[in-house]
């Protein structure tokens, strides 16, 4: 049986799955224009929290074909994403799916899942959460 260790720091759980630009300072606005921050993102992968409340947060995230993030789950809150550009493959519990441009996938609490970038271009989504939420990872 695998261990599993927490992670609940989400600057760096963004670093160690590749993402190598985020912004943390600039949400909460009363109004953004995401298009507006995907024009002026990086050429290499980047985040850019919009929402983090109490409630909830709301992360725009832009990976290179290849990136993602690694296998977790979290064992107390549902995940969403909103697929805004390119294509994503996503394993959860084994299932692979493909979501690309407003697509909407749920990810249910304690549902093992890996998303990775695939095709020729970035892939751009925005994960919806709560910035406090334990991501749980095997370690073997």
């Amino acid at each position: 049986m695998a261990n599993e260790r927490k992670e609940a720091d989400v600057p760096s759980i963004l670093k160690k799955d590749g993402v190598e630009h985020s912004i943390f300072d600039q949400k909460n606005k009363v109004k953004v224009n995401v298009n507006d921050i995907i024009n002026n993102g990086c050429k290499t992968s980047f985040s850019h929290t919009l929402i983090n409340t109490e409630s909830n947060s709301a992360t725009l995230i832009s990976q290179l074909p290849g990136e993602g993030n690694r296998r977790h789950y979290h064992s107390d809150w549902d995940e969403w994403w909103y697929i805004l550009a390119g294509k994503w493959q996503i394993e959860i519990e084994g299932d692979i799916i493909i979501a690309e441009k407003d697509d909407v996938v749920l990810i249910q609490r304690g549902n093992k899942h890996q998303i990775t970038a695939i095709g020729d271009e970035p892939a751009v989504r925005i994960a919806v959460s709560r910035y406090d939420v334990d991501h749980i990872y095997e370690e073997n």
